[in-house]
C-alpha cells in the first residue's frame, strides 16, 4: 500500500533521436561481420547515427523541451533537474544540470548530475522519488540526459564489436509528487564490481576540435578499450543475464507485483537471443516488449523509447504493470516498476 502523500507519478516524457541511420549492410562493410549476424544475432537492422551537432547536453536539452511540450508544464514549476546522461559531454569537468536549467527556463530549480551509464534512468527515478518523499520543497522533477558513448567506439577494433549497437540520443521524464497517474513503484539496483576495470577510455570532450564526432584521431586516445577482453567475455557470460533477472525480480517483489501480472517490459537493447531469454524467464513473450533493432542501443534512453513504443502500439494501457529493465557498463543492473494509468491504492 502507498499513501498518496508519498507517491510520485510520471506526467510525461520526451525524446530526441537523431534522424540519421546506418544499415546492417553498411555496418558489415565497416566491421567485416556478415550482415545476417548483425541483423539476427547482434540485433541491428539499422541504428541511429549522430551528426556534428548531436552532443550530449545539446540532445538532453532537446529531449527536455520535447517533454515540456508534451506535458504542457511551465519550466518555472520545476523544482529539481537531474541530468542522467553520459559523462562524455561537450566539455570535461562541466556540470550539465545548470546549462539545461538555463536553456529551458527552469529558473526556480536546482540541479545535479548523476553518472550510471545505461542504467541511469531507473537510478534517476529512484533518486527523484526518494527526494520527493523526504523534501517538502521538491514537488516537480525533470530527469533528462543525452547518450554519446557511441562516439567512443573504435570501429577499427574488432574486440569492440559488442559495442557496435551503441547509438546517440536523449530522453527526458517529468515527475510530480502526488500525481495520480503512472505511479513509480520500487527500484532495484545491483552492481558487479568485477567489471570495474574492463571498459575504459582516455579522452576529452565531444566539442574538442581535435576529435570531431565520428573521427578516430590521435591513435585511439578517445576510444573505449578492453584491457582484458577474454576475461571480460567470460565474466559477462556468467554474470550478465543473472544480474538483469535479479534486478527485475527484486523490483517486482518490492512493488508487490507477481511475474504473472507483468504487462510490459521496457528493456535496453541486448542481443536478440538474450532479449528473448530474459522475457521467457520473466514469464513474458515478445508481445510484451519491443525489440529496438531499428534504433540500436541508445543506452539509458532505451527504456524511455520502449515505453513510448509500448504506449503508441497499445501494449501499455490503463492499469498496465510495466518494468523498466536496464544494464550498463561498469557493470550495473537496475529495474523500476511502474503502475501505468490512474493511481489506485
Amino acid at each position: 500500500m502507498h499513501n498518496l502523500d508519498t507517491i510520485c507519478g510520471i506526467v510525461g516524457f520526451g525524446l530526441y533521436i537523431p534522424s540519421n541511420r546506418i544499415s546492417a549492410k553498411e555496418l558489415e562493410n565497416i566491421w567485416g561481420i556478415p550482415e545476417r549476424i548483425i541483423r539476427d544475432k547482434i540485433g541491428i537492422k539499422q541504428k541511429v547515427v549522430g551528426s556534428k551537432d548531436d552532443h550530449c547536453v545539446a540532445m538532453a536539452i532537446k529531449a527536455a523541451r520535447d517533454c515540456l511540450s508534451n506535458t504542457k508544464v511551465d519550466p518555472r514549476e520545476i523544482d529539481l533537474v537531474i541530468f542522467n546522461g553520459e559523462e562524455y559531454k561537450e566539455y570535461i569537468c562541466w556540470t550539465a544540470g545548470p546549462k539545461i536549467q538555463k536553456e529551458i527556463g527552469a529558473t526556480n530549480a536546482w540541479s545535479f548530475d548523476i553518472s550510471f551509464r545505461c542504467a541511469a534512468t531507473p537510478l534517476a527515478l529512484k533518486i527523484a522519488k526518494d527526494m520527493m518523499k523526504t523534501n517538502k520543497a521538491i514537488n516537480t522533477v525533470l530527469i533528462t540526459g543525452g547518450n554519446t558513448i557511441s562516439y567512443l567506439v573504435d570501429w577499427t577494433d574488432k574486440e569492440s564489436s559488442f559495442l557496435m549497437p551503441l547509438a546517440p540520443g536523449a530522453g527526458a521524464i517529468l515527475l510530480k509528487k502526488n500525481y495520480k497517474y503512472n505511479n513509480v513503484l520500487e527500484t532495484s539496483v545491483i552492481t558487479e564490481p568485477v567489471f570495474a576495470d574492463d571498459v575504459i577510455a582516455s579522452h576529452n570532450g565531444t566539442d574538442d576540435p581535435r576529435n570531431p564526432i565520428g573521427s578516430s584521431h590521435n591513435g585511439g586516445l578517445w576510444k573505449l578499450k578492453l584491457p582484458d577482453f577474454k576475461r571480460f567475455k567470460n565474466d559477462l557470460r556468467e554474470k550478465s543475464l543473472p544480474g538483469f533477472l535479479n534486478a527485475a525480480k527484486n523490483s517486482l517483489r518490492s512493488s508487490n507485483i507477481k511475474l504473472s501480472e507483468l504487462d510490459y517490459i521496457a528493456m535496453v537493447h541486448v542481443k536478440k537471443a538474450s532479449h528473448k531469454y530474459m522475457l521467457e524467464k520473466l514469464g513474458a513473450d515478445l508481445s510484451k516488449s519491443n525489440y529496438l533493432d531499428e534504433y540500436g542501443h541508445i543506452g539509458h534512453v532505451d527504456p524511455i523509447l520502449s515505453l513510448k513504443l509500448g504506449i503508441d502500439k497499445g501494449q501499455i494501457k490503463e492499469g498496465s504493470k510495466v518494468l523498466l529493465l536496464t544494464g550498463a557498463l561498469g557493470y550495473s543492473f537496475a529495474a523500476t516498476a511502474i503502475k501505468w494509468g490512474k493511481y489506485t491504492s
